[in-house]
């Protein structure tokens, strides 16, 4: 059986309801994972969901001020006709005094990001800077 239906129905109960509204209404035919799965994809799920308040969180332990950032690139295409064409914002954070950065990029190419990061460190100069693993700030 289709989820979409019922989800998008707004006779019915279920409609815009999340993962066990849908599954009841669905009489248990549809794995709640697989509701789950289909629900992420869906802008009205995400937008609306709660988010979390209270999670578990490593404890990142700092001296002081400018010894440790943390950066991240932040995917915006979706959004880019009403951001003058900017694709990407790249984020940073002072872990100590939580002070942050966010540079609007129109690429992810290591020359732009470069450039973000000079941005910042025009201002601020940390000891050592912390990011995922994602390929745009390999070598």
């Amino acid at each position: 059986m289709s989820i979409e239906p019922v989800y998008k129905n707004p006779e019915n109960p279920a409609s815009f309801g999340g993962v066990n509204a849908l599954y009841r209404a669905l009489d248990n035919r549809v794995k709640t994972k697989d509701i789950k799965q289909w629900l992420e994809t869906k802008e009205s799920y995400t937008l609306h969901k709660p988010a979390r308040r209270r999670f578990k969180r490593n404890r990142v332990l700092v001296g002081g001020i400018e010894e440790q950032f943390q950066a991240d690139l932040l995917d915006l295409q979706s959004l880019s006709q009403y951001n003058n064409g900017y694709k990407y914002l790249l984020t940073c954070i002072d872990v100590f005094s939580k002070y942050a950065w966010a540079i609007p990029l129109r690429d992810k190419k290591s020359k732009s990001i470069l450039k973000g990061f000079e941005k910042i460190f025009r201002e601020r100069k940390p000891l050592s800077l912390q990011t995922d693993k994602g390929t745009e700030f390999k070598k």
